[in-house]
């Protein structure tokens, strides 16, 4: 990707170009048509090969403060996750069109190539444990948030941890196989229960946004 085929954003001016939401495998190189979530920003495919760019028109003001965009790049993505495989794309990426995006596609083909397959048949889910017995000894909820990851991670694909605060002893994305989704579930609602100090909150699935990297 060039510099020239992206457009900065500026919270000043009007919007140019279009945006990334991801990029998703095709079925036989045949572009279908995009049922989208939200037709007033004209979310489409664009197509190279194998693999296609989920675009929409580019905010007025910016994907991090127009409403309108923040919600519809959650749920285009959301729903191609739902439908199969999707590389989201980081807020910000906007292309000053088509023609750009099919080059984005070219000379990045091989990267996103792999990074679908590392997300193939897969999605995030994410868990923060934080203690709710302020009583409880620290050491011993460092130690038992320890040992709730090393056994979810033994379950998931892929973990990686996040920075902790004081009262929270854990934060963590974990890759996790779409047939063993409702056993990762159950057994953090397990480890839930028999850690009654800690509290583990479990969201997802999500689009596997901390285990790939589509543009640097």
């Amino acid at each position: 990707m060039n510099d020239r085929d992206v457009v900065p954003i500026d919270a000043g001016r009007a919007a140019r170009g279009v945006s990334l939401l991801g990029v998703v495998p095709l079925d036989g190189g045949v572009v279908p048509e995009w049922d989208a979530a939200e037709p007033r920003l004209g979310v489409r495919l664009v197509g190279h090969q194998d693999v296609a760019a989920i675009i929409c028109t580019a905010p007025p003001t910016g994907c991090d403060t127009d409403p309108l965009h923040v919600t519809a790049r959650h749920w285009e993505v959301h729903r191609a996750l739902l439908q199969g495989d999707v590389v989201p794309a980081p807020p910000g990426v906007v292309f000053a069109g088509e023609e750009e995006v099919q080059r984005f596609l070219a000379d990045s083909y091989p990267m996103l190539r792999s990074a679908l397959a590392r997300v193939a048949g897969r999605w995030e889910f994410r868990l923060h444990v934080d203690v709710v017995d302020q009583a409880f000894p620290s050491a011993k909820a460092l130690d038992l948030a320890t040992h709730i990851y090393a056994e979810l991670r033994r379950m998931a694909g892929s973990a990686i941890p996040a920075p902790t605060t004081e009262t929270r002893v854990l934060s963590a994305a974990f890759l996790v196989p779409r047939a063993a989704s409702a056993a990762f579930r159950d057994r953090v609602e397990h480890l839930s229960q028999l850690n009654p100090a800690l509290e583990l909150d479990l969201t997802g699935p999500w689009p596997a946004y901390d285990f790939v990297q589509m543009v640097g």
